[in-house]
């Protein structure tokens, strides 16, 4: 299969995972997907697949024939992990549940987080992304939604994870700094914190992506030691 396919509660992420793929068994999944869009309209498709690969442009064709819409195109970066560093001392960190941070200050930090983010801005609100990563992680996604504070003072948010259905693999499913605190290099250090969480969670091997215009996050990855692996286009229907 060059495709994976997962089904989840709110979303269908279909997901190249080969290069040279077959445009029949995009269409296949595509059509999949559309009989769970019919039985249950409140669910959105996500798809990514390869720009670089040979068959990129009639894929792209072919998902906007099925009325999707390219949304960004990104650089996919992995790394092996191993003697991650964890927050200096003068930092800490809080999951939702814990201490003061419930889920609607989680809620609040990611929403001021995605204020003129150098990602695109997502059509869907913090709110309906939460619930797509409760729809992921199920019984522990609270352990993954963590606030960053310099003493008791928000300074970024992070959802680092295991990966469903992916043995060892670590993803953060966000990350971000607020406005005020931006331009002072906390971007590499929160990220390589998220590196060391992913890594006390058991996952071995670290892949994360940015926006292809987002070079500040792009000098975070190689600064942190992540290697660029390939080029993506997400699309999605339904939102």
């Amino acid at each position: 299969m060059s495709f994976q396919y997962n089904l989840f509660p709110n979303q269908i992420d279909i997901e190249q995972v080969d290069k040279n793929v077959s445009v029949q068994e995009l269409r296949s999944l595509v059509e999949k997907a559309n009989t769970e869009i019919d039985q249950n309209p409140s669910i959105h498709v996500r798809v990514i697949i390869y720009t670089e690969d040979e068959s990129y442009d009639t894929l792209h064709s072919e998902l906007l024939d099925y009325g999707y819409n390219l949304f960004a195109k990104k650089y996919v970066y992995q790394k092996q992990l191993a003697n991650e560093q964890m927050l200096p001392t003068y930092y800490r960190w809080e999951a939702v549940g814990m201490g003061e941070t419930t889920e609607n200050k989680f809620l609040k930090v990611w929403e001021a987080c995605m204020v003129d983010s150098a990602n695109k801005a997502s059509t869907r609100p913090a709110e309906f992304q939460l619930q797509d990563v409760k729809d992921l992680l199920g019984d522990n996604w609270q352990m993954s939604c963590r606030i960053i504070y310099q003493g008791d003072v928000p300074i970024a948010m992070t959802i680092p994870h295991l990966e469903p259905g992916k043995d060892g693999e670590g993803r953060i499913y966000y990350i971000g700094s607020l406005p005020t605190v931006r331009g002072q290099g906390l971007g590499q250090l929160v990220h390589a914190a998220s590196l060391f969480m992913l890594q006390e969670m058991g996952a071995v091997v670290y892949e994360g992506s940015t926006h292809a215009a987002n070079l500040p996050m792009q000098r975070v990855f190689k600064k942190n030691g992540c290697i660029k692996e390939k080029r993506i286009a997400t699309y999605y229907k339904g939102m």
